[in-house]
């Protein structure tokens, strides 16, 4: 089969799943995952794919003759029928297009996976190989409409979600290597007890030393090579993922804990663009170092060392309960926003990114922090006013809820 090389259409609007897609945490999310977050969110409302994030797990397996942290299709599909209500109720393999078309009804969106290769809308058509998750949600009129929310920078361009309407002919191009399709039905989304989940990621977290010691060895050992190499790179972009999906889900679940990851997402930024460069370089005949599964070992043990250290008791658990102090530490920090920007503090939300804030900039967090510190009549200490502690409105609750004795 014959692919051209060029750019992708842009995506069109959707009067449902554009909404959808634009309230997608997609940077935490691998490409798996997105269709089944979308299909959650369409179900139950925005933010319902964070439940993604709540359990923490390490699970290794072998793939091409290397140890990876990959997740395979029925994974995801079992994440997704655990923790958002979802139901597999039809399980094809290697449809063509008209087969998932005639699959395709009103209302019954399908999550499928193809080959990104053959995907028009991908960057990595035509250029690499992987399986890749989207929605087909229409096929009537001469056209398929695909809704897709991966989000990734790629060597050929950036990936955005987004939803295309592409004419039959070239959807059914596009899957003719063969397409899984599953029928997925929404479920009511199961509560998840908040301190059974977070004492159970502590000690699943304690469990899983001894399997990620011996990872570490293991793709340590393979960085000589530049398949090795690769699935390093692979590895630490789902790891680091999975890390930020899991501080989204307890930004919401319980803000104060959330503290205890703040800061760490930047370091695992940067061992991905280094992990990057020095696959770049070992194509080049440069061969790495194993320094690289060293510092991703140190990045695994804080987050384990978080995970373990967020079950501990900690006290009230209420996000708008007041841990401590006058009316409470975070009526003090909305009202301080509040008056600080010019905004309605009520309106303000603890998943609210401080930096996105209208306003908001350096010195104004030095008129917040001395609003509330003077209003509960604490004092921050030097060491805890760090940028990386401060992402949002539940890191700057969490830290004046510790200096006033409450919970972080």
């Amino acid at each position: 089969m014959s692919h051209a090389r060029n750019a992708p259409d842009p995506p069109t609007t959707d009067p449902v799943w554009t909404p959808i897609l634009t309230g997608l945490r997609a940077t935490a999310l691998d490409c798996l995952q997105t269709s089944f977050a979308l299909l959650a969110d369409h179900a139950h409302g925005s933010g319902s794919h964070l439940a993604l994030g709540a359990r923490y797990g390490f699970r290794t397996r072998e793939r091409d003759g290397l140890v990876t942290v990959e997740a395979t299709s029925d994974d995801r599909a079992a994440e997704a029928v655990d923790l958002l209500g979802l139901r597999v109720e039809g399980r094809w393999m290697q449809l063509d297009g008209p087969q998932v078309r005639r699959l395709c009804g009103p209302g019954q969106p399908l999550y499928v996976t193809a080959d990104a290769y053959d995907l028009p809308w991908c960057p990595y058509h035509g250029h690499e190989r992987m399986r890749h998750s989207f929605l087909v949600t229409d096929a009537a009129g001469g056209e398929v409409t695909v809704v897709d929310g991966y989000h990734n920078d790629t060597a050929w361009g950036a990936a955005r979600p987004g939803v295309w309407r592409l004419p039959t002919a070239d959807f059914d191009a596009a899957l003719a290597g063969g397409a899984h399709t599953l029928a997925v039905a929404a479920h009511p989304a199961p509560a998840i007890d908040v301190p059974a989940m977070l004492a159970g990621n502590a000690e699943r977290a304690q469990r899983s030393r001894p399997e990620i010691a011996d990872y570490l060895a293991r793709i340590g050992a393979a960085l000589g090579t530049v398949a090795g190499l690769h699935r390093f790179v692979l590895d630490v972009w789902l790891l680091g993922r999975a890390r930020d999906l899991h501080e989204q889900w307890l930004a919401t679940a319980r803000p104060d804990a959330a503290a205890a990851l703040a800061g760490q997402g930047p370091r695992w930024q940067a061992l991905s663009a280094r992990s990057y460069v020095a696959l770049r370089r070992a194509q080049a005949g440069r061969p790495a170092t194993p320094e690289l599964a060293d510092a991703l070992g140190t990045l695994i043990a804080e987050h384990l060392d978080a995970l373990e250290s967020i079950a501990a008791p900690t006290g009230p658990q209420d996000a708008d309960a007041a841990p401590a102090g006058g009316d409470g530490v975070r009526a003090a920090v909305l009202g301080a926003l509040g008056d600080t920007l010019h905004l309605d503090g009520s309106a303000l939300h603890t998943t609210d990114v401080l930096r996105e804030l209208p306003g908001f900039d350096s010195f104004r967090l030095v008129d917040v922090i001395d609003r509330v510190e003077r209003r509960l009549g604490v004092e921050v200490p030097a060491t805890a006013l760090s940028a990386a502690d401060l992402r949002d409105v539940g890191s700057l609750c969490a830290m004046f809820g510790a200096a006033a004795g409450g919970v972080r």
